[in-house]
């Protein structure tokens, strides 16, 4: 891994987001608009469904910034015509993606503590967390989970010049089935399966575990679990998203496919 072109990647993307405005309204203020819909929703409510209108607008803030970056952050390339010259330079594009990923964590990570900071103040909602110092530590491992999807979507995203399309697609089935909106137990067992393979689930469920006192989890699990299948998962999913990118890199390289925008 080049440290390099992570850094490179990383101040690149905030260059990007810095300079185009579009990214303010999937990032920044549809998140807010959504935790205020759900707290006037349950402005009679208190307790841990008040954390869950809360919790949910954060993590569809860094959701969204994820899965929006990563849908154009190579479509981009692609049509700016600097997709073809990273693939031959010497650094592998994956640590250019990897820095590019560290940068919508971070953005995903301000949105998050923001949301809760102006629910706070604005409505009031009174909400006190058990133990906060492991509810930050879960939430940067939540995010952590959300970039490592990302990073695979954002290199099969390469096969195509559908993007955007695609990341509509992607962006609530995978906001729900993570138990962000509404609680896991609450989905059809079918799809619960499918909440299984995903990490944000377990993350948000260890969020949970360190919000709640006398949390029971959604997965049947304790918090330590949660902490182990987060970090299992998260990594299969980078370890894929890096054999696609090779295999991207080397369809490209023999046919000049990128050029075909």
């Amino acid at each position: 891994m080049s440290f390099r072109a992570v850094k490179a990647g990383f101040r690149q993307q905030a260059i990007q987001f810095i300079t185009d405005p579009q990214w303010i309204i999937p990032s920044l203020i549809l998140p807010f608009l959504f935790t205020m819909v759900m707290l006037f929703i349950y402005r009679d409510v208190t307790g841990p469904i008040v954390l869950q209108a809360v919790l949910g607008g954060g993590v569809l803030g860094m959701w969204a910034n994820t899965l929006f970056a990563s849908s154009f952050t190579i479509a981009y390339d692609r049509m700016n015509g600097t997709f073809e010259p990273m693939l031959c330079s010497p650094t592998r594009i994956f640590d250019i993606l990897l820095g590019r990923s560290l940068w919508n964590a971070f953005i995903g990570l301000l949105n998050a503590i923001l949301i809760f900071i102006v629910a706070e103040l604005i409505f009031g909602t009174g909400l006190s967390l058990m133990n906060p110092i492991g509810f930050f530590f879960m939430l940067i491992l939540t995010l952590f989970s959300l970039s490592s999807v990302g990073m695979l979507i954002s290199t099969s995203f390469v096969f195509t010049r559908m993007g955007s399309f695609f990341s509509s697609i992607f962006e609530y089935p995978i906001y729900v089935l993570s138990g962000a909106l509404v609680p896991i137990t609450m989905l059809p067992t079918s799809l619960q399966y499918i909440s299984y393979i995903l990490p944000p689930a377990w993350g948000i469920d260890a969020m949970k575990y360190s919000a709640i006192e006398g949390y029971e989890s959604m997965m049947g699990v304790s918090v330590y679990t949660d902490i182990l299948v987060i970090l299992i998962l998260s990594a299969l999913f980078l370890m894929a998203s890096f054999l696609v990118m090779s295999k991207v890199e080397r369809r490209i390289l023999s046919d000049g496919s990128a050029t075909r925008y």
